[in-house]
C-alpha cells in the first residue's frame, strides 16, 4: 500500500459515507485500492460497490472483515452458479424444440 495521507483517507471515507476505521482496515487487507490522479486520491474502478457491500455485511451480520469477505465471495459464486444453471436450462429448452 502506498503512503496515503491521513487527510485523503478521512476525506474519501467521509465522501463515501464509510467509517474511517473500516476504510483503513479494507486498505490494509488489500480489499480496496486507492490511486492518485493529478494530486487527488480516489478508489480504483469497481471498489466502491464492493466496499459498501462489505460494510453492509459486517454491520448486518455483526461479523469482522475476513468473515464478510468469505460471505461476499461465496455469495458471488452462488450468483455465478445460478447464472450457469439458467444458461444450461435455456439451452436445453432450445434443444428440445
Amino acid at each position: 500500500m502506498h503512503e496515503i495521507p491521513e487527510a485523503a483517507i478521512q476525506e474519501l471515507s467521509r465522501h463515501l459515507h464509510v467509517a474511517a476505521e473500516f476504510f483503513v482496515e479494507c486498505l490494509s487487507e488489500s480489499v480496496i485500492e486507492i490511486k492518485e490522479i493529478d494530486g487527488h486520491w480516489d478508489l480504483r474502478n469497481g471498489t466502491v460497490l464492493r466496499l459498501r457491500q462489505l460494510e453492509r455485511i459486517c454491520n448486518t451480520l455483526n461479523v469482522q472483515l475476513p468473515v464478510a469477505l468469505q460471505i461476499f465471495d461465496l455469495t458471488q459464486r452462488v450468483a455465478e452458479l445460478e447464472e450457469e444453471i439458467r444458461l444450461l436450462r435455456s439451452g436445453r429448452q432450445t434443444d428440445a424444440r
